[in-house]
């Protein structure tokens, strides 16, 4: 399934647009920069991709300084999948040279720890009431960690209540955009960012049971102590974004779909959320004489591109928390055991 839907993803959200293909005649004779320019997008549209690179590339070597060489060179190597690994150098090198620096920045194991009274992991859970946490967590100052968790298992098995926990928590950089992947060190457990919003994490943590000795059972989510650490980024803006870095980003998006397991699926949503946050009406090319009607593509297809990579990597909530944000699976309901299937189908819509 896992191939089809990547197969799927790279044919209808970066399909060529073929009622807007543009008369080659149309085209100036090539000359210097420029000219490699045109014929290098000229071949993009026409599938030459290889020969699309090749003209980037000597665009580049005519002006190192100028951006869309680069953006023409990323572009290609979506089509190209021995240039997969290049791809993502190219689309950094259009956008810092059309913004002046990186855009997506990312963090790479960072630690938090939970305190007694979980305000580090916050549970938002909203099967566990505040004043039962109120009386249950000021027991973890005296070494009580494991008949809190006790008595928290108690409380949503007598009361037929999920044992999952809805939790929140902030990165030390609060502009942070996206957090896809977590570990609890001290359970072994992994956990899947559900969104991230305002520079708060969402998640979702199942129970998990350890066994701590003697025949003890410890009923753990995010417990006291517990060391968890996670990978984030966040989106920094200087406002001289230009249409060359909204298409690196939203090429970058396809690039990491298409790649699979070598992909980057923090830079994958983190591009989306960027995006989406800056130009919510995006389309490719727009504005540009040459560029604009190459590819169909506007923020819905970005976006379907995200959420079906997430849903790849088992981050469905995720997932669905992309499509909503540009007004898709509104009504999908979670708890549904047919989630999973509408959702799929929630791709097929999004990708016309």
């Amino acid at each position: 399934m896992k191939n089809t839907i990547l197969l799927f993803s790279l044919i209808s959200l970066f399909l060529f647009s073929a009622t807007c293909m543009r008369n080659p005649s149309d085209l100036p004779e090539p000359e210097g920069y420029d000219g490699f320019l045109e014929l290098g997008w000229q071949a993009v549209q026409g599938g030459e991709h290889l020969d699309a690179y090749e003209y980037f590339q000597q665009a580049i070597a005519v002006d190192l300084a100028r951006a869309e060489g680069f953006l023409g060179a990323g572009v290609a190597c979506l089509f190209l999948e021995d240039y997969w690994s290049q791809g993502d150098a190219f689309f950094q090198s259009a956008i810092q040279k059309d913004c002046g620096g990186s855009i997506v920045v990312q963090y790479q194991d960072e630690v938090q720890i939970q305190d007694t009274m979980w305000t580090v992991f916050q549970c938002i859970d909203p099967d566990l009431p505040q004043d039962s946490l109120d009386a249950w967590l000021p027991l973890t100052a005296d070494s009580g960690e494991v008949w809190v968790g006790e008595r928290i298992y108690g409380y949503l098995f007598a009361n037929q209540l999920s044992t999952d926990l809805q939790f929140k928590f902030s990165p030390s950089n609060s502009n942070a955009v996206a957090c896809v992947d977590l570990f609890n060190v001290q359970s072994g457990a992994f956990y899947c960012g559900d969104s991230t919003a305002s520079g708060s994490v969402y998640l979702t943590v199942p129970l998990r049971i350890l066994n701590v000795g003697k025949g003890t059972d410890y009923h753990t989510w995010v417990m006291v102590g517990q060391n968890i650490i996670y990978d984030y980024a966040l989106f920094s803006t200087s406002g001289l974004e230009g249409q060359i870095t909204l298409d690196a980003l939203a090429a970058r998006v396809m690039l990491q779909e298409i790649r699979g397991d070598t992909g980057d699926l923090l830079q994958s949503v983190a591009s989306t959320a960027g995006l989406l946050q800056i130009a919510p009406n995006y389309k490719f090319g727009t504005g540009n004489p040459v560029r604009e009607g190459v590819f169909d593509t506007d923020m819905v297809d970005v976006s379907a591109s995200a959420a079906s990579y997430a849903f790849v990597n088992r981050n469905y909530t995720n997932s669905w928390f992309i499509c909503k944000q540009v007004d898709y699976g509104l009504n999908l309901d979670p708890q549904s055991e047919n989630f999973l299937l509408d959702l799929l189908e929630l791709f097929a819509q999004m990708g016309r």
